[in-house]
């Protein structure tokens, strides 16, 4: 008659893996932000270089929108003036605009590796973050003339259309609505991106942070 094993206790099971550092909800929420700062960075450096090669003129096409002649006018002579600015100012605009691009680029990949929880990420992320933040406020500083005219173009553009659909009441409390947004809303956001920016690094240099990232460069083969 054969005997019958004992029961297996849980003392006898092997010991399970430990997991490691778990990843900061701070971080993940760094690294989102992050992610949506590099997806802006890219589209508006792609932008701007679709702009300097000149492959379509949109502004044409949206001040030919306008029916008033007189609104119309006065819409396409700011838009030359954007022009004027934007063509005095291609030295600057275009290396800035090109490393806007490679710095979005850079910032989405390294962001996606990060919420990956890929290693090696963390040092080349810091720095992309922090090179994107100093090209961001040098350009808004750089590039101020063609910033304002773009800004009065468009702000002048949306009004003419607003004119035509809303009644006389109605645009007079719009209006200076519109030029409080055209003044605050540029050095509001510039302010936001950098104090943004500042949070990130913080959350990215963080003790646990540093655990996360150290303990996923152990646990991946390609690190070694």
């Amino acid at each position: 008659m054969s005997s019958i094993p004992p029961p297996a206790r849980d003392s006898d099971a092997p010991p399970k893996a430990d997991p490691g550092p778990r990843r900061p909800k701070y971080l993940v929420v760094a690294l989102v932000m992050a992610l949506a700062f590099g997806a802006g960075c890219w589209t508006e450096g792609c932008g701007r270089l679709a702009f300097y090669r000149g492959e379509v003129d949109y502004g044409a096409q949206l001040n030919q929108q306008i029916k008033d002649e007189q609104d119309r006018e006065r819409v396409e002579s700011l838009y030359q003036r954007y022009l004027d600015a934007a063509d005095s100012g291609r030295g600057r605009a275009i290396p800035i605009a090109a490393a806007i691009f490679v710095l979005g680029a850079a910032l989405l990949a390294l962001t996606a590796r990060g919420l990956a929880g890929k290693s090696n990420t963390r040092s080349a992320l810091v720095q992309v973050v922090a090179a994107q933040a100093i090209v961001v406020a040098g350009s808004y500083f750089a590039l101020k003339p063609m910033r304002e005219a773009e800004l009065e173009w468009q702000s002048e553009h949306t009004l003419a259309m607003k004119r035509e659909t809303m009644t006389t009441d109605q645009f007079e409390q719009v209006a200076p609505m519109m030029h409080k947004l055209r003044r605050w809303t540029p050095p509001a956001w510039l302010v936001f991106r950098t104090f943004a920016s500042a949070l990130i690094l913080v959350a990215l240099t963080r003790q646990r942070s540093r655990e996360f990232f150290e303990a996923a460069g152990g646990a991946d083969p390609q690190a070694s």
